[in-house]
């Protein structure tokens, strides 16, 4: 590893140039890391690896078990993206942000948080990449659904034991 860079920095380079060995390597370590560490501009190494279409680092930022308090919904300084905003926005290969668009859906990223600019993730979709669209839209309708049966299960706790109509 490189000298003098703290744990926290080697996250975010290992992130900027797709290098997931060097993730396993300082997850590894029992020294400490925040897999939330961000930079000056507020990316953190999930920001990074998203836009960067760095598939396997976004892969070991999810999934290593020393990264369970991993935030998937941070909000940069700039642009208040999230890494969903990033993965979108990632064109040099489309089903690699399907990818990582998916994975991020799946552990917890919310579609609807919007930017500085108010913008949601789908927004910022390549108008071509159908596919792409079509799964932030379902994902979006699924996060509204599973809103919208919380609030039906509170109305249900505060009645006589019935269910409503």
């Amino acid at each position: 590893m490189a000298d003098g860079a703290s744990n926290n920095e080697l996250l975010l380079a290992a992130c900027k140039q797709d290098q997931d060995d060097i993730l396993n390597d300082i997850f590894n370590e029992p020294e400490s890391f925040n897999v939330n560490c961000r930079d000056g501009l507020g990316n953190t190494p999930l920001h990074y690896a998203a836009q960067l279409g760095c598939l396997d680092c976004v892969k070991v930022l999810l999934t290593h078990p020393n990264t369970k308090g991993l935030n998937v919904n941070p909000c940069n300084r700039i642009e208040n993206d999230t890494p969903l905003h990033k993965a979108v926005s990632f064109t040099d290969d489309p089903m690699v942000a399907f990818t990582i668009v998916d994975l991020l859906l799946e552990a917890g990223a919310n579609p609807s948080l919007r930017n500085k600019l108010g913008q949601k993730p789908i927004e910022l979709v390549d108008p071509t990449n159908k596919e792409l669209r079509d799964h932030l839209e379902k994902a979006e309708l699924a996060a509204q659904i599973d809103r919208s049966e919380l609030a039906l299960d509170d109305d249900d706790d505060s009645s006589d034991g019935e269910a409503s109509d």
